[in-house]
């Protein structure tokens, strides 16, 4: 049985990629410490490979917690942004942001037959 998270195999691929993007970037962003070291700076890009790191992983295995890791990562990218007011990129985040929350699958735990085994019921 496929575990699914989102409803559609091509939110599934742009979360994927989105976070593989945010991923590299904030990686690539580990090279910028070495001309201006800055405490606060390395903090926040530390946390944010940390969170894309872990936001890639978990979209790859389809755990549960993917969507809390690209939110994280996605609010992560739009505080940045709106730090150095780049309207169109801050656009298309909130829409890729919107996007993977409306498509994703809510479970719903269901009451199945094997479970109620065993149990009495009046």
């Amino acid at each position: 049985m496929k575990n699914k998270i989102f409803k559609y195999r091509l939110v599934y691929y742009l979360a994927i990629m989105t976070s593989l993007v945010f991923f590299l970037i904030s990686s690539y962003r580990i090279f910028g410490l070495f001309e201006n070291f800055n405490l606060i700076s390395f903090a926040i890009i530390i946390t944010s490979v940390i969170i894309n790191l872990f936001a890639f992983i978990n979209l790859i295995e389809k755990y549960a917690k993917a969507i809390l890791f690209l939110n994280l990562s996605l609010f992560l990218f739009i505080g940045v942004t709106l730090l150095y007011l780049h309207f169109k990129f801050l656009i298309l985040l909130i829409l890729i942001l919107i996007i993977v929350n409306v498509f994703k699958v809510d479970k719903h735990t269901k009451v199945e037959e094997i479970d109620n085994i065993g149990k009495h019921e009046d």
